[in-house]
């Protein structure tokens, strides 16, 4: 049977429209931007449908994702903007050169992946990130100070790898490839439910 979330992710206007919802979109455009340098040549790594590319159209922008559908819309959305591309590939198939990146964004994606798959995909972009560039990794985490309904919303989320901010460091220390810069947290506002707080971990190419 076909997988309802996944439909939904599909389909961008009703995706876009959960995420205006619950997704906290303000607050993620904020946040994110706010780390970033102002200009720089940007991954952004999971795109979706661009429903939070207008915080970067100032930027030298490429987003990916798997979602052919998503990207469509996002080039639709963004036909008019040449300093933005939306391309629909798996990074492991290396679709850009070495050092093709100032910055790659992260966000929101990790507890969507296993920590196999998370550690290949650092590997890749290891491998697109300019020597002193940043990977500025995003994702909701559990902490001891949880309510109730932030650990409910976790545990109906499609991404069924949420960690701790401990384990996300294990992980990224396993791997030998990054300067991991000191963890911060933000707690999301302007959605209807409030999720985990956000973690931030800035995650340097030597």
């Amino acid at each position: 049977m076909k997988n309802p979330l996944k439909s939904l992710v599909s389909t961008p206007w009703l995706w876009n429209f959960v995420q205006v919802v619950l997704g906290a979109p303000t607050f993620k455009r904020e946040l994110y931007r706010s780390k970033l340098k102002k200009g720089s040549r940007l991954l952004d790594f999971g795109c979706a449908s661009g429903h939070l590319a207008d915080a970067f159209s100032d930027f030298d922008y490429t987003g990916i994702d798997l979602d052919s559908n998503a990207i469509s819309s996002a080039q639709e959305r963004f036909k008019d903007k040449p300093n933005m591309r939306f391309i629909a590939t798996d990074l492991h198939s290396r679709p850009f050169p070495a050092a093709s990146f100032d910055e790659v964004l992260f966000a929101a994606t990790a507890h969507h992946l296993t920590d196999d798959l998370m550690r290949s995909l650092l590997k890749e972009l290891h491998f697109c990130l300019k020597p002193g560039g940043t990977i500025h990794l995003f994702d909701p985490v559990f902490r001891p100070e949880d309510r109730f309904w932030q650990r409910f919303f976790r545990a109906i989320d499609q991404g069924k790898y949420s960690r701790s901010t401990e384990q996300i460091i294990a992980l990224i220390e396993s791997l030998r490839l990054f300067e991991i810069g000191t963890p911060s947290y933000y707690p999301p506002y302007g959605a209807l439910l409030q999720d985990c707080d956000f973690l931030y971990l800035p995650l340097k190419k030597p």
